[in-house]
This record gives C-alpha cells, sequence and structure tokens, in this order.
C-alpha cells in the first residue's frame, strides 16, 4: 500500500482537490479516484495542467477539511494522461467520474504519492505525520531513469554491440595506429549518444501516441510511469544528437568520411530507426482491462 488507509478514506468523501504542476502556472480543482497506490484525476483536455505535465512530471496535490479538520499535501509523480475514452481501466474508473460532463471527455491522470505531509485537528490538538511513501523511497536515482529510457529496449542491445565492435577495430589496428585513444574515445562518444540521442525522440512520440490510444505502454517505458515528461525526453535527445554530431564532425576532419561511415554503419541506428519508425506508424494500443 502506497497511500496510507486513513488519507483514502479522507480523500474518497473529500470532493474537489486542488491540483498543480511545481514551477508552472495554472493549477486548480479535480475530482479524484483514490486507490492505494495511484490517485487518478479526472481533468479537463483544456486545463493548462496537462500542457504542464508535457513538460514536467512533478505534481502537488492538496486538500483542506472544512475548519482546518485535516490537511492533506503530496507531492509526486504523474504525466498527462489519457482519455477515459479507451482507457484500460475505464470500468473501474467510471463510478468517479464527476456527473456534470459525460466521462468519456475526461483526462484521466495517474498520480503517484512520493511525499506525504498529512495534518489532523488544530491548536493543541494538531497531529502531523509527514515524510516519504513506499513509491518515493522506491524512487531510481535521475542517472539511472535517464540511462534506462535511453537505452531502452533494442537501443541497449545495439549500444553494447556498437561499444564492442568499435573497441576491437580500434584495437585491431594496433599501438601504432595514429590518435587511437581520441579516435575510440570520439567513436564511442559519437555513436552512443548517435543511439540514446535517437531512442529518446522515438520513446516521446511513442508517449504521445500512446496517450492517443495509438501505441501501447511499452513503447513508452518510464515516461508512461510518470518518471520523465516527453519535453524532457525530446530535448535530452536533442542534446545527444548534438553530441554525435559534433564528434561524427571531429572524425570526418580528423579521420575523413569513411571513418563516419564506420561509426554510423556499427551503431546499427540505419536499422533500427526505420523498424522504430514503422512500428509507431502501425499503432497497435494495448488491450482494455
Amino acid at each position: 500500500m502506497n497511500v496510507p488507509s486513513e488519507v483514502i478514506k479522507i480523500l474518497a468523501s473529500h470532493g474537489p482537490v486542488r491540483v498543480s504542476v511545481p514551477g508552472f502556472e495554472g493549477g486548480g480543482l479535480a475530482v479524484m479516484a483514490p486507490f492505494e497506490d495511484v490517485l487518478h484525476l479526472f481533468i479537463s483536455p483544456s486545463s493548462p495542467i496537462l500542457v504542464a505535465l508535457l513538460r514536467s512530471s512533478r505534481m502537488e496535490v492538496a486538500a483542506k477539511g472544512e475548519d482546518n479538520a485535516y490537511q492533506v499535501r503530496m507531492t509526486g509523480r504523474s504525466h498527462a494522461g489519457r482519455r477515459m475514452a479507451g482507457h484500460p481501466m475505464a470500468s473501474v474508473l467510471q463510478p468517479w467520474a464527476p456527473e456534470n460532463t459525460p466521462s468519456h471527455r475526461w483526462i484521466v491522470v495517474p498520480f503517484v504519492p512520493e511525499e506525504i505531509e498529512f495534518v489532523r485537528g488544530e491548536g493543541e490538538m494538531i497531529k502531523r505525520n509527514a515524510g516519504l511513501t513506499r513509491a518515493g523511497q522506491d524512487r531510481p536515482s535521475t542517472s539511472r531513469i535517464w540511462l534506462s529510457v535511453t537505452f531502452s529496449g533494442m537501443a541497449g542491445v545495439l549500444a553494447l554491440i556498437f561499444m564492442v565492435a568499435c573497441t576491437a577495430w580500434f584495437g585491431v589496428q594496433g599501438a601504432e595506429y595514429v590518435g587511437r585513444p581520441v579516435g575510440l574515445s570520439l567513436g564511442l562518444i559519437s555513436g552512443l549518444c548517435l543511439i540514446g540521442g535517437t531512442r529518446l525522440l522515438v520513446v516521446a512520440q511513442g508517449f504521445l501516441q500512446w496517450r492517443e490510444n495509438r501505441a501501447a505502454r511499452a513503447d513508452a517505458p518510464w515516461l508512461s510511469e510518470g518518471f520523465l515528461a516527453p519535453h524532457e525526453a525530446r530535448l535530452g535527445g536533442a542534446t545527444l544528437l548534438s553530441v554525435a554530431a559534433i564528434g561524427l564532425s571531429s572524425l570526418w576532419m580528423i579521420w575523413g568520411t569513411e571513418m563516419v561511415l564506420r561509426v554510423v554503419g556499427a551503431s546499427g541506428i540505419w536499422l533500427c530507426l526505420p523498424a522504430w519508425v514503422l512500428h509507431l506508424a502501425m499503432g497497435r494500443p494495448e488491450p482494455r482491462r
């Protein structure tokens, strides 16, 4: 259980909660379906909260009882959600959806609390509990999240094969090969950044299509869990591709076009990129539960 049962009971009867994305304007109220591990929020498609969640995966949710009987403040991870229509948990979420708007129009935004502050009473009778939830304690480090997204799926296999091939090729050239250490370093950096940068852009697009029910959750690893926003993935991908371009340019100026073709060919990106694009173009959604 990620959220204490007492907090779940309060949120179930509280009504709309206040939602905001740190660093962005335009927070508001939203109806919530509180479950033990994930809290689901019903957000209007025109809400600025969705725009913010495409750029950031952090969210804050607050609820305050009448006469300050209780206060709940939670921070955690989230993403821009999916439409109720076609959502794999639509039948479970339906009873919680607001009645003033057709349920299929809502965007269901999941929220995983990683830190909770729960205050009850006031004055001398006040009781305060605060700390990390199970999800907050188990949250991976930032470096692990980025590495896992960057080299997810076949990208990890490509990266491993490329490192072995690149190191072996420069090793075969012998110690007399001019600039071998520099060439090996530039080759590894260029190839790995080319693979990783491309993969980040593909995963970001996979997430956007998954939101529209045109891809599966596996096409957007880590982003579909709220660990990273698509804007962050795209920015990281563009940065890595820029580094790859600089590295390949350096290899071209020193060793010529042949070396650049070796690195690009050994990376295997010429084979996997069309496969990734074709896979997303087929638009296969995940089945309902």
